[in-house]
């Protein structure tokens, strides 16, 4: 996981069937038709007769169909897709149609040019009547398409217990693998929530620990794979009912995929609050994460995602919001205070980025300058004074240190100087400097607030004092390089000045040039 809320797994499957393609993308977790529109039959060579007989078969003209078999009318015809009329009486679940071409002889196993054969298409349309009709007349109900997927996925993933059921009773495998993962029809009902077909196949036997790949050569479930379960693919979704029913047969309520992310987390980066909650009353460990990243560090990510000022959190579903989680995790142990551990601090070398290595959920809280989270995780007994592996407190990390450009940061300038007020109401230490010589009122120079400016220095802050690079607060305000970028803080600029007007410092003027 990269704790900027952002993770990724390939998670792809495909069922093309003439001219219906329904595919997941990665990351998603629901299937929706890419189109709708199914193909005009048309014709293969001069088989003129076939082609009426598929027409007849996909308008479900039963006496047409009737007496075209009669005529002697190939009954595995293909038209131009490779569909036959037995695949066209499959998809409109025809079962009078379907009848009469399976009593003329119709090749249950053949495949169209999508290589779907006719039980893929009833499975899809979940009618158990037809599925029942091509296993009976020698369908193999593992049957597969290209990628992998079997009609038990199929069913699963859209729901259709009955049509499960009859797999399953046929013989069907519910611990088939499709090929570029290694997902289980298992996984697919419990990211759509199909929590009733996540019930029959566990009855069947279906493995609730079995993982997709994370291997580089695609081999599904070698040993040490940590990819991801049916749980995981549930919490992910925010899918409930199915992650209920899964828990039951056994899911392990704190799993974790390779890099570390926990159930918890991982409902926590998906903003599915009442999943957090739902795990936390069925025993997740609130204090769980690799690299010491909580559900409480997540949080302060989600509800402020990475940059932007107008950036607001997802919305929350139901009565459960980010806060209500928050105050989940406090009831269950959560500790407020949990640093953050592992992550290399080399990744921020040449910008003004923060060390998060011992970042606790407060100092968090504070960078994203989210009053409103660092108020409630004050009152639940954090302490807001606790620095980084710098020494960067949550003051300066609210004031601006470590921050990217204003307008590429959650927040304003006006919601920077509120934070800032509200650490400095605890009794934080305006004068601090860090391991980079930086101090709160360097931060406020990057955020050009003004107003935070004023606090800083209204309870003790030096204006002259210079960070690692000898730059004071008014230098950064007049222009420095970050990398390949200029920042530049014009109000922060006016405001060092007349500041210093007032004490009688001397006034420099601004600096030509750019300081790196």
């Amino acid at each position: 996981m990269t704790h900027d809320g952002r993770l990724c797994l390939v998670w792809s499957l495909a069922v093309f069937a003439m001219g219906v393609c329904v595919s997941a993308a990665a990351g998603q977790t629901a299937l929706s038709p890419v189109t709708t529109t199914l193909a005009t039959p048309r014709a293969v060579g001069s088989d003129t007769v076939g082609l009426r007989l598929i027409r007849a078969a996909r308008a479900g003209e039963l006496r047409e169909v009737r007496e075209l078999l009669r005529q002697g009318a190939n009954v595995d015809a293909r038209a131009a897709d490779g569909a036959t009329a037995l695949h066209w009486a499959a998809h409109g679940a025809d079962l009078r149609v379907a009848d009469l071409l399976l009593e003329a002889g119709a090749d249950v196993a053949i495949t169209n040019r999508y290589g779907v054969a006719p039980l893929a298409l009833a499975s899809l349309n979940g009618q158990a009547a037809m599925v029942v009709r091509l296993l009976d007349a020698g369908s193999d109900p593992d049957t597969t398409q290209p990628g992998g997927e079997t009609a038990l996925m199929t069913a699963a993933r859209t729901g259709r217990v009955e049509a499960v059921q009859v797999l399953l009773d046929h013989g069907a495998n519910p611990d088939a693998l499709e090929v570029s993962k290694g997902q289980t029809a298992l996984m697919w009902a419990a990211a759509e929530d199909n929590a009733d077909v996540v019930r029959v196949l566990v009855a069947a036997g279906a493995d609730v620990k079995a993982r997709t790949s994370t291997s580089l050569d695609l081999t599904p479930n070698e040993p040490g794979d940590k990819g991801f379960t049916a749980l995981l693919f549930a919490v992910r979704a925010g899918q409930l009912a199915a992650a209920e029913a899964l828990i039951a047969a056994g899911a392990d309520v704190n799993d974790t995929l390779a890099d570390g992310t926990g159930a918890l987390v991982l409902a926590t980066l998906s903003a599915h609050y009442d999943m957090g909650v739902f795990l936390l009353e069925h025993g997740a460990d609130p204090n769980a994460g690799d690299q010491g990243w909580t559900a409480l560090h997540q949080l302060a990510w989600t509800r402020r995602p990475s940059r932007g000022p107008t950036t607001v959190g997802p919305v929350a579903r139901g009565d459960v919001d980010s806060l209500t989680l928050a105050r989940a995790l406090v009831a269950h142990g959560a500790d407020l205070n949990s640093p953050i551990t592992k992550e290399a601090v080399e990744i921020y070398v040449g910008r003004n980025q923060m060390n998060r290595l011992g970042a606790t959920p407060f100092f968090m809280a504070a960078s994203r300058v989210d009053v409103e989270y660092m108020r409630l995780l004050a009152a639940s007994g954090a302490n807001p004074f606790l620095q980084n592996d710098d020494g960067t407190t949550p003051l300066m990390a609210a004031a601006g240190v470590g921050l990217w450009f204003p307008g590429e940061s959650p927040g304003t300038p006006e919601e920077a100087a509120a934070a800032v007020e509200f650490v400095l109401g605890l009794g934080a230490d305006a004068t601090t400097v860090d391991a980079n010589g930086d101090t709160a009122l360097h931060g406020a120079a990057y955020w050009d607030s003004p107003r935070a400016i004023e606090l800083l220095v209204s309870a003790g802050a030096e204006l002259d004092v210079e960070n690692g690079k000898g730059w004071t607060p008014l230098r950064i305000a007049d222009g420095v390089a970050i990398t390949a970028s200029i920042h530049i803080s014009p109000q922060a600029a006016d405001t060092f000045r007349r500041l210093r007007r007032e004490r009688g410092l001397i006034v420099p003027d601004p600096i030509i040039g750019v300081a790196k």
